[in-house]
């Protein structure tokens, strides 16, 4: 993601959706203008974003036109992403699904139901992330598939479930939209328990991915070595990661999640090769063994009170060492910033509060906000991977300027560190020495109103030359 136009919400959204072909260069346009007002202001409603009556009303016309669709808007996006990630060597694909609850909003036609309840309605949606496996950047959503729940019919039998369309398919379907890996490139899908979908792992190795997933089944193993003689002898997964002993061990920050705050923790590892049977009364397309690597991370002594921490791991990827075995663990952490992209579409672009005809034009504006996300997590990104990069090198002189006066510091150089947190300062953030790293919401706080202040100066410049 490049931060040229970052502090420039029309630059950005010409460059990001200039190019969607929407069956005319003025539906573009006006797909342009709308990006545009929803970048400065995302958590701004829609008339109140586009400030008249007649942009409102040619928005909403826009995400009601039948002719103008979901993936018309996100492919440019989508298409920038590819091609940046292509330029690494290694590239995470980040993957989850959440849902959007819209069970308030009874005119929207075309929810089906969310969660376990039967009250619960919206829809959900699958996103992929890319980031540079080495350097952790993010680089953009290179997929996203927004889709409505199916109830199971009634008294449907396995073998009739595995001929129909079924949910969990989002995750080959994700595969098979983004296409083959570019040649001497590694794409890695990292992916929570959902994706222990042995169709699913199939569709990476005929596409030529790589993976790194949570265990959720306990399925079916055989592996390389055999057992000693008196040694316990497991043939199921999870058993044989057990009984695997502890070879390296170091602490890992663990951040806040689930209403869980967060804390450090002393992990121990082990790992060893491999081979997952097919499932025997389960899906699968080739009836052949997959040779992976299982990698166990837990917590042997958990502070009194907390749930020790236990991951199970499968990977493509060899891992010959700790080292290897560390980096894995790391990979698997950054699917936390899924979280965040979640945690910025539902509060910083309240998307479950935008009020539309149709489930259809809820996902037209998804397609708008994806991106507009994705911008606000870079915005806290470049603080955290490059702290010392001087602040002009990511934003425009006259901001970082402003940002130094409003401060009453007019004469510092900054750091994009330092940039960001003062930047954050002006949307709540304390800075102690016990508070972590500005969250996003505080860091857009204090964003918006830089801009806001930038565009008075400018306003101010015009009346005076005038």
């Amino acid at each position: 993601m490049k931060h040229e136009n970052l502090q420039n919400p029309e630059e950005w959204a010409a460059q990001t959706f200039g190019m969607a072909e929407c069956g005319d260069p003025r539906r573009t346009d006006r797909l342009v203008q709308i990006a545009a007002a929803l970048a400065g202001n995302p958590s701004g409603s829609l008339p109140e974003c586009m400030r008249s009556w007649n942009d409102t009303q040619a928005a909403y016309r826009l995400l009601e036109n039948e002719a103008v669709t979901y993936e018309q808007i996100m492919k440019p996006h989508w298409t920038q992403t590819a091609q940046e990630a292509a330029q690494y060597q290694r590239t995470l694909l980040l993957a989850d699904t959440t849902n959007f609850t819209l069970s308030t909003h009874t005119t929207t036609s075309g929810l089906g139901p969310i969660g376990r309840g039967k009250k619960g309605k919206g829809y959900y949606a699958h996103t992929v992330v890319a980031m540079d496996a080495d350097q952790q950047q993010l680089l953009g959503c290179l997929y996203q598939d927004p889709f409505v729940r199916q109830p199971a019919p009634r008294g449907e039998t396995r073998e009739q479930r595995k001929k129909r369309a079924r949910e969990s398919q989002v995750w080959e379907r994700s595969i098979q939209a983004i296409g083959p890996v570019p040649e001497q490139q590694k794409w890695i899908y990292v992916g929570d328990r959902g994706s222990d979908i042995f169709t699913f792992w199939e569709t990476c190795q005929d596409y030529g991915y790589d993976f790194l997933i949570r265990v959720a089944q306990d399925r079916r193993v055989r592996v390389e070595e055999e057992p000693e003689e008196g040694e316990l002898w497991a043939p199921r997964l999870k058993e044989v990661a057990r009984h695997l002993p502890a070879q390296a061990g170091r602490v890992v920050h663990l951040p806040a999640q689930h209403g869980r705050a967060a804390r450090d923790a002393f992990l121990q590892i082990s790992f060893q090769a491999i081979c997952v049977q097919p499932p025997l009364h389960g899906a699968c397309m080739h009836q052949k063994e997959i040779t992976l690597w299982i990698l166990r991370a837990w917590e042997p002594t958990p502070p009194a009170g907390q749930e020790p921490l236990e991951w199970l791991l499968l990977t493509t990827v060899p891992i010959e060492d700790a080292t290897d075995a560390w980096e894995r663990v790391g990979w698997y952490k950054c699917r936390w910033l899924l979280e965040e992209f979640h945690k910025v579409l539902k509060t910083g672009c309240v998307m479950e509060d935008r009020l539309v005809q149709s489930v259809e034009s809820q996902w037209k504006l998804l397609g708008i906000l994806t991106p507009v996300a994705m911008r606000l997590l870079w915005l806290r990104q470049t603080a955290q991977l490059a702290p010392e990069t001087p602040a002009t090198e990511i934003v425009s002189h006259q901001i970082v300027q402003l940002v130094c006066l409003l401060a009453k510091r007019p004469k510092v150089t900054l750091t994009a560190r330092e940039l960001w947190r003062t930047i954050a300062g002006f949307g709540g953030y304390l800075g102690r020495k016990s508070d972590g790293p500005p969250g996003w919401q505080t860091l857009w706080k204090g964003w918006r109103y830089v801009l806001t202040v930038l565009e008075g100066v400018h306003l101010a410049v015009h009346f005076s030359s005038s």
